[in-house]
């Protein structure tokens, strides 16, 4: 991806060039010469610039990531970054996150309402959390302590931005029907909006329990779409 600020730098070297070229002296060619040589250059310089392809590519990271378990190169890396910088979730320890633990239903209300602007800490976090949760009608409160599902958790982020409509068709996933009732609708509009991805190109596992890696993923998509 090419960016402005690259182009603007290739203009500006060209008009430089140009104008050393066209004003300093050359001795033995004409002044018709002079300007048609740094024509040329001025040339040569905006078309390198304009086919060169600049990448760009930004991760942010906190200054202090401390997770010996999240690696460069992880695909759950930049997802658990985000989360973490952006206090949504914390790790199990100073120095672990365990990516591939499960997360409690009370987590994810605590996460949303600390999205919704809580604040959710102290001893009493999870009545915090499921105060909050029920008040916006996001869960019923319900198995504080029980691992959230992919369709539970993708049914709370569908309630917290208000049940939009959707048209979108599970029919590619061959366990689409597995998908409770309740989830549908939150589901289709998870998959459509990429907020959730099938966990193989044919299969959605709705039932399944959500890693951590896989919840901060839903996150980071559901508040950075």
């Amino acid at each position: 991806m090419k960016t402005g600020r690259a182009s603007t730098v290739g203009w500006l070297l060209a008009i430089l060039s140009f104008a050393l070229t066209a004003l300093l002296p050359m001795t033995g060619i004409t002044r018709e010469l002079q300007l048609f040589f740094a024509a040329t250059v001025f040339v040569i310089v905006i078309m390198a610039f304009e086919l060169l392809p600049v990448l760009v590519s930004a991760v942010f990271v906190p200054a202090t990531f401390p997770f010996v378990d999240v690696k460069t190169g992880d695909w759950f890396y930049d997802y658990v970054a985000y989360v973490y910088s952006n206090g949504l979730m914390d790790g199990t320890s100073a120095t672990t996150f365990e990516p591939n633990a499960n997360m409690t239903r009370a987590m994810v209300w605590a996460i949303l309402a600390r999205i919704d602007g809580e604040t959710v800490t102290g001893e009493d976090w999870i009545e915090t959390a499921r105060e909050w949760t029920m008040a916006n009608g996001v869960s019923d409160g319900t198995d504080a302590d029980g691992y959230v599902t992919r369709e539970q958790l993708a049914t709370m982020l569908w309630r917290y931005a208000g049940e939009p409509d959707s048209d979108y068709s599970l029919s590619a996933f061959t366990d689409a029907g597995s998908v409770s009732g309740y989830a549908a609708a939150a589901m289709a509009w998870a998959v459509e909006h990429g907020i959730i991805s099938g966990v193989t190109d044919t299969t959605l596992a709705p039932q399944g329990t959500a890693t951590r890696a896989q919840c901060a993923a839903m996150l980071m998509r559901f508040v950075e779409p």
